[in-house]
């Protein structure tokens, strides 16, 4: 495992004080629900973002239910029972939350948040014709509001060179974000992507500065490791996750592939290589964020009319090429409609050009566990024939 892992480790052991003292001192921390939400605007007034949402207890799932129905997803219910808790510190040292309204479930999340635990609360609505001009132009008029309701909270005025610096700021962790991921692609990898995705989801809770730091250090490490420290190289099955949302304290699916001996190589998940892939923001403006965040790699929750331009589709391609993915694993949590619904629609598109689709639909629970493994065991058996036949059929050829 490389050093820098267990500098991230400390850093967030440590990260609970800093926001208690930051408070203290007059700041105020606003927490962020879903990826839509310019966490650049945040930062540069002196704000301090929190990216929220949790997964992968079922006990606190079931805290949920007294605030929403029991047909919402884990996760929402989840994040309900962690405030109801009340021993997250995160949680507690929120001042603010801020959405972005895109997830529907997650947005009536937040309201119970305000209703029964008394939060404050912005709303950015993210339009759904976002791919057309009048969409574009009414999210640049949702976010100079969004910026201007954070400006009452943090008691100043947007500065421009501050909002250029952050936009800096965050370019900086995409991209160094970006050069570690790109090491999955190898066969002969320094990291895992359960080790990247722990990684991405330590930028939910650290400084910005923090995290680009020890991202920096992380990059400088993995480009010194011999061939001998890295990871075994693939020979078996290299799989690609696409689906729902994986949050932080979810390693179910994570762990169920780890006993199976599955390499996951990619993924398009919102909250692992979507925090940083396909997002450029042309200029440091609010107009050049509201364009660069309506332009990302949209949710299935963001329906597009066209599936020869759809981004999110053009994703998932890219990456089974450029990873050598052999297959598709698609995780749906219990009652999430929008990767629900696009399940359908991903198989076909992926029978087409042949590359094999496993869905998963689960939730935070154990007791489905035995019943996974051996669904993803009858897989890796397929791909693995398959790619003897193909490897035979080469070798045929050369003769």
């Amino acid at each position: 495992m490389p050093e820098t892992l267990k500098r991230f480790e400390e850093a967030l052991d440590h990260r609970p004080a800093e926001l208690v003292k930051a408070r203290q001192n007059g700041q105020k921390v606003v927490g962020v629900f879903c990826c839509y939400t310019p966490l650049e605007i945040i930062h540069s007034l002196g704000l301090i973002p929190l990216k929220l949402g949790w997964g992968g207890d079922d006990e606190l799932a079931e805290q949920g239910i007294e605030y929403i129905t029991n047909i919402q997803c884990p996760y929402v219910r989840q994040t309900i029972g962690v405030f109801k808790e009340g021993k997250n510190l995160y949680a507690v040292n929120t001042d603010v939350i801020a959405i972005s309204a895109v997830c529907l479930q997650e947005y009536r999340m937040v309201e119970v948040l305000r209703y029964y635990f008394g939060k404050e609360t912005l709303t950015l609505s993210v339009p759904k014709n976002y791919y057309l001009p009048e969409g574009k132009e009414f999210f640049e008029k949702e976010v100079e509001g969004f910026t201007a309701e954070l400006e009452k909270i943090a008691g100043r005025k947007l500065d421009p060179e501050q909002l250029r610096s952050s936009v800096a700021l965050y370019a900086e962790i995409r991209k160094n974000t970006a050069e570690i991921y790109d090491y999955l692609a190898l066969d002969y990898s320094p990291i895992t992507w359960k080790q990247v995705i722990t990684v991405i989801h330590a930028g939910f809770y650290l400084s910005s500065e923090k995290h680009l730091s020890l991202l920096k250090e992380l990059n400088s490490e993995l480009k010194t490791i011999q061939v001998s420290e890295k990871v075994k190289p693939i020979n078996s099955v290299r799989l690609l996750i696409s689906g729902s949302i994986v949050a932080p304290g979810n390693t179910k699916i994570i762990d169920v592939l780890e006993d199976v001996g599955v390499t996951v190589v990619a993924d398009d998940i919102c909250t692992g290589q979507r925090t940083f892939a396909g997002f450029t923001v042309k200029e440091p403006t609010l107009a050049g964020l509201a364009e660069a965040y309506l332009d990302r790699i949209p949710c299935a929750a963001q329906l597009y009319p066209d599936q020869k331009t759809d981004k999110r589709l053009e994703n998932i391609f890219r990456q089974i090429e450029d990873h050598r993915a052999d297959g598709v694993l698609y995780h749906t949590l219990r009652f999430c409609d929008p990767y629900t619904f696009r399940v359908e629609e991903n198989k076909e598109l992926l029978d087409a050009k042949g590359i094999p689709f496993l869905q998963l639909h689960t939730d935070y629970g154990a007791n489905d566990i035995g019943q996974l493994q051996t669904r993803i065991q009858a897989q890796m058996e397929i791909i693995k024939r398959r790619k003897k036949e193909a490897h035979h059929a080469r070798s045929q050829k050369a003769v």
